[in-house]
Parts: structure tokens; sequence; C-alpha cells
């Protein structure tokens, strides 16, 4: 049993949530994490990050094999901080990534739990952002091959 399957069948442990986000092909992330406290956190690929302190409320993706696996969140929007940078990579075009890491308080040096999605929609309601995210080519199958479109293939656009 992994340390947070006896975290969750225990009820003892504090789960330490948190978000890196950016837009596709960008160099700054936007770290934030749930809590009173930032907090220091090792990633999978051995980074070692500060997570903003901030007020958040989320909703997992559901364990089954349905297409429909959406992470829903609730970011603090008070300063506007959140809806500036997703607005700006939505005008630029952009993919906005989201990263959602899940950590035991005790062991913050490596996540227990990890998502990796896309944002699909934003809403701006009040001082909350509701952001829906969800898994995109979570296979990379279109890796390396060609995608027609009808700028390729011009017939398509008659099919």
């Amino acid at each position: 049993m992994s340390l947070l399957e006896q975290c969750y069948a225990s009820g003892r442990g504090e789960l330490v949530d948190t978000i890196e986000a950016r837009k596709e092909g960008g160099t700054v992330s936007h770290l934030y994490c749930s809590g009173y406290q930032d907090r220091i956190c090792g990633t999978e690929d051995g980074r070692v990050l500060t997570f903003v302190a901030m007020a958040m409320d989320l909703a997992l993706p559901k364990n089954d094999n349905s297409a429909f696996q959406n992470l829903i969140l609730g970011l603090d929007n008070v300063t506007g901080e959140v809806q500036e940078v997703v607005e700006e990579a939505k005008a630029d075009g952009d993919r906005f990534i989201i990263t959602f890491r899940r950590y035991l308080a005790e062991d913050l040096s490596y996540p227990a739990e990890r998502y990796r999605m896309t944002l699909l929609s934003r809403e701006y309601e009040d001082d909350v952002a509701k952001l829906t995210a969800g898994f995109y080519d979570l296979l990379n199958t279109t890796g390396n091959r060609l995608i027609l479109t009808a700028t390729r293939a011009p017939g398509l656009k008659y099919v």
C-alpha cells in the first residue's frame, strides 16, 4: 500500500495540492499551492519549485473509462493574476498547460499523484477563476504523423 493510499485510508496526514501553469512553449511557470503557507516541492523531473499559497478548490477527474475526465479548479482571483495569465495565452492562441501535483506534507520531495492537462474552458465570477482542464493527446498518437487539413488536402472540405 502506497503512502498516499495509507493517508486516504487512515484520514491522517496532510495533502498538499499544487498547480504549475504555463503556456505551451513558454519559459515562465506560475506556481500555486493550496493552504496558508508557501511550499518548496520537488518535481518528477528533478526541479525544486516554490509554490505560492492560494485559496484553491478542485474536483479531480473520475477514475473510469469515460471520455469526460476533466479537472475543475477554483482559484482565488482577487489580484486578477490568474485571469491575466490565462487570457494572455488565449489571446496569443497558445495552448495553456496545467500540471496538477498532489504531495503528502511529510514528503514534499516527489509528488504522490500527477496530472498534466490542457485548459479547455475558463470562467471568472466575482473573485474566483474557474478553470476546466482535460487530457489532450494522452498517448501522443499524433507524434510523427502528417495531419491532413483542408490546406494540405483541399478535397477534405467537400467530404
